[in-house]
């Protein structure tokens, strides 16, 4: 217990908005950067079920939040077939809807079904710019994105290999899952998690999603 309430604190405090629901999808998690993009204090989210705090409907506004979700089913149960970042309109705690981006991934646990399921938001509001980006930029690949750090301030250099093996880790990618992505042995893949967990001094993958998520990888 103490290991799962010390990743679900790193989680917290890995500077995105994230909120946490256990088996019945009930709140454990909302953070303080949850707070500020939902406009809805922790007091008032912990404890109740997510479809009823976020309320959320897809881009034809037809309603996506609701009992028995299937994307917590598929987050939870389906470990081969992972959920894919998608957009939601959620109601902020003054009543009004807010555009986030979502992406979920699982802390294991003993039965994939009362695994718990982290949110990551991001706000999804359109961003008027003075100038339009330079094709330069819009092209940018991800190799370019800002490096990653330990949490005690070190630069790492991951490989370019390693950063995809880092985006699949968040997107809920098994061993075998990622071998079979990129043609490769499932004992090269293992090399390839322990060496990130080494760069990033981390002891968990969960804690290395956080990472990711932190530094734009994914």
């Amino acid at each position: 217990m103490r290991a799962f309430d010390e990743t679900l604190e790193r989680i917290s405090r890995s500077g995105e908005a994230v909120f946490a629901v256990d088996s019945s999808d009930r709140i454990i998690l909302w953070n303080k950067a949850c707070e500020r993009l939902l406009s809805r204090p922790a007091r008032g989210a912990i404890g109740k079920h997510c479809y009823e705090v976020l309320c959320g409907r897809d881009v034809n506004d037809n309603l996506y939040c609701h009992r028995s979700c299937a994307v917590a089913h598929q987050a939870r149960e389906r470990k081969d077939d992972p959920v894919r970042s998608f957009e939601l309109a959620a109601r902020t705690g003054d009543g009004k809807k807010k555009r986030v981006k979502t992406s979920l991934f699982s802390v294991a646990s003993y039965h994939p079904a009362l695994k718990t399921l982290v949110h990551v938001l991001r706000d999804a509001e359109p961003i008027s710019v003075e100038r339009p980006a330079s094709m330069e930029e819009t092209k940018r690949p991800a190799e370019s994105l800002a490096p990653v750090t330990r949490p005690g301030g070190d630069t790492v250099a991951l490989t370019s290999r390693e950063k995809e093996i880092l985006r699949c880790l968040a997107e809920g990618l098994g061993t075998t899952a990622i071998a079979k992505k990129f043609f490769i042995a499932t004992v090269t893949v293992r090399n390839h998690v322990q060496s990130i967990l080494h760069k990033l001094d981390v002891h968990t993958k969960v804690a290395a999603v956080v990472l990711a998520y932190r530094h734009g990888l994914v």
